[in-house]
Order: C-alpha cells, then structure tokens, then sequence
C-alpha cells in the first residue's frame, strides 16, 4: 500500500503502459470494451449525458455502481460549490484570497495531515493579497501542483497558467471561511444531497466497503488508502452515475456555465486549449469542451462535455492504464479531434 505521506506526489509520475499521449490517442479507435480487456482494467464505468440529461451507467468491467476515486475529477466539484457561492453574493472571484483569509494561510505540507503539531508555514495576508479566488479556480495563482516544503511561488500570479492542487486546498479553506462548515460537509449538504448523489463524498465511509474498488498500480500494487480528511483538489470517492448528476447540474444551469468559461488563461496554445474557472476549455469542432482527467495512484478518470449541444461523459477506472478507454469513448460520444488527450499532463 502506498503510504499516506507520498500519495499525491505519486500521482504524477507512474510510468505505464498507457502513459503517454501519443499512446492514448493511437488506442482511441479502438472499441473500450475491446480496450478494457486489452490493458487488463478490473474496473470501469462510464455515463453518457445527452443534452446534458445522463442515461444509465454503462460497466465495462465490474460493476456499474462501483466506487472510485475520482482523483482531480474532485476540482471541478468544489469550483461548482464556489460558483454557486458566487452566485449568491457571498464570493467574489476578483477579490483577493486576502479577504477571506485574513490572518493568512496556514500551509500544511501534507494535504493528507492537517491537524495541530503537524508540519506547516503561514502565508501571510501581506502575499494572499496577491492572488485572486479566479486564479485559484483557473491555475493560475503561481503555485506548484504540490510542495511538501514552505509553499512559495512558481511564477507572478496572474501571469500564466500551472496546474495547481496546492491553490484548489487554498481555495478549500476560503469556501470553508466562507461558510463556517468543513468542505466534506459542505459539499454533502449543499451538492451531494441536493443533487441525488449519494454514493459521493470527498471522505471515506465505511458504507463504501462493498463497492470502492482498489487502484491497480505497476508491477500489481493494489492502493485502497482511505481519505479520512477532505481534499479539495483529489480526494472525491463517486460513481459514474453520481458524477454525471454533477456534471448535469452545471450543463444545465447558464449562468454557472457562463462562469465556469469566463475568465479564461491559455493553457496550451497549440492545441488549442485554456483553463476557466474549475474546467479545462478545449476550443473544437462542436465546443467549447468542457473536460478535466483524473490521476492518481491506481486510477485514471476523465470527463468532457460539449458546452453547445450539452453532450458528454465520464469514466472512472481502476486501473493506472485506463486514460485509453476515455479517449475511445470520445471518440464515440463527441465525435470530433480532441487535443485535451495530447495535453503533456493527461496520462
């Protein structure tokens, strides 16, 4: 078992199979039911939505209401809750982290230990004033993806786009200023109750035991780590079918769609591709695309919906080689070249 400290900075770099894109878009004409046999993924399932509205989820290996981990599939769930913050005037996404964290941010080194005597820095207000709840939500606050030192800055925030969960579990502790209530709960009852999503929370239950499928790793390392703490930026247990109710609320609702595309930074300019707020943008035929990819140890998933015809999906798989089989179903459901699989951190 992969140990707690080393989860998240394991998720990024697990050469496999599968893990280039070059190889992911070569497997993607392939049947996913062919695939899945292929790569030896014990479990995946996968919902279609058409016109924003899900049909049953679909197992290509396991069973359908298996529970995954959805990995950074967690983002755009907490950037909904933010939006919806926003919406009713409680968040702005101009304002500085500053405003909300006034006596500044207390840094854990460990997103996984967080309680008192555990390792930490504080940023001040002095450099919070400095970053935006929008470059949180869009990647580009400045901060690395993770730093299991003093957490400093990458690059001017506002100047460029860098995959960041350090500033999702930042912006965990402004919603959680916000509200007054720990983001797991939060989330339970402002989202997950609300929208049916009941096999969903950003913590372990045990009433997961019978469906939570293991991630298998290299060399058949099974990894069953069980988030005790919420992380904003990984730690979502769902379903298929859960998830694409998420996915449903947000494809639905205009004004939250419109904010999630607004405020935009260039991601990879060749292929097309930028950051909104909480999703990937992927500029196509039949988009803007909506999409965002699930890594860690043990598990790929993947989501992607078109922000015109309100079409789309998402897979959950247990399996470190399991990127191929979203690129397949893309292929399927959102017939068109999808450069969000050439995109150097989708693996």
């Amino acid at each position: 078992m992969i140990s707690r400290r080393h989860f998240l900075l394991a998720g990024a770099g697990l050469p496999l199979l599968s893990a280039c894109a070059s190889d992911i878009i070569s497997l993607s004409d392939r049947p996913p039911e062919v695939l899945t046999r292929e790569l030896g993924v014990g479990a995946a399932s996968y919902v279609v939505l058409r016109g924003g509205k899900p049909v049953p989820a679909v197992a290509l290996s396991g069973k359908p209401d298996a529970i995954f981990q959805a990995a950074s599939l967690t983002k755009p769930v907490v950037a909904l809750a933010a939006l919806r913050l926003v919406q009713a005037g409680r968040l702005e996404p101009g304002a500085p982290v500053s405003r909300y964290l006034p006596g500044g941010y207390k840094h854990f080194h460990n997103p996984l230990r967080r309680a008192a005597g555990d390792a930490f820095d504080l940023l001040p207000a002095s450099t919070l004033e400095r970053v935006t709840v929008a470059q949180l939500l869009n990647h580009s606050a400045g901060f690395p993806n993770w730093s299991s030192g003093a957490l400093s800055f990458k690059s001017e925030p506002g100047a460029r786009w860098g995959y960041s969960g350090e500033g999702y579990v930042m912006l965990q502790e402004v919603i959680e200023a916000v509200t007054q209530t720990g983001l797991a709960a939060y989330l339970e009852q402002q989202l997950f109750a609300p929208l049916g999503m009941v096999d969903s929370s950003l913590v372990w239950r045990d009433a997961f035991a019978g469906r939570a499928v293991g991630g298998a790793m290299m060399l058949g390392v099974e990894q069953r780590m069980r988030f005790q703490s919420a992380v904003a930026a990984s730690s979502l247990y769902t379903t298929a079918a859960d998830y694409a109710r998420f996915m449903s609320a947000l494809l639905t609702d205009e004004s939250l769609l419109a904010m999630t595309l607004s405020t935009s930074v260039e991601a990879d300019k060749p292929l097309g591709l930028a950051w909104g707020l909480g999703w990937g943008i992927e500029q196509g035929a039949g988009g803007p695309y909506l999409w965002q990819w699930g890594n860690n140890p043990g598990f790929r998933a993947f989501a992607m919906a078109s922000t015109v015809s309100k079409d789309g999906f998402v897979v959950l798989t247990n399996n470190a080689n399991g990127m191929p089989l979203a690129a397949s179903l893309a292929r399927l459901v959102l017939p068109a070249e999808h450069n969000a699989f050439r995109f150097s951190w989708v693996s």
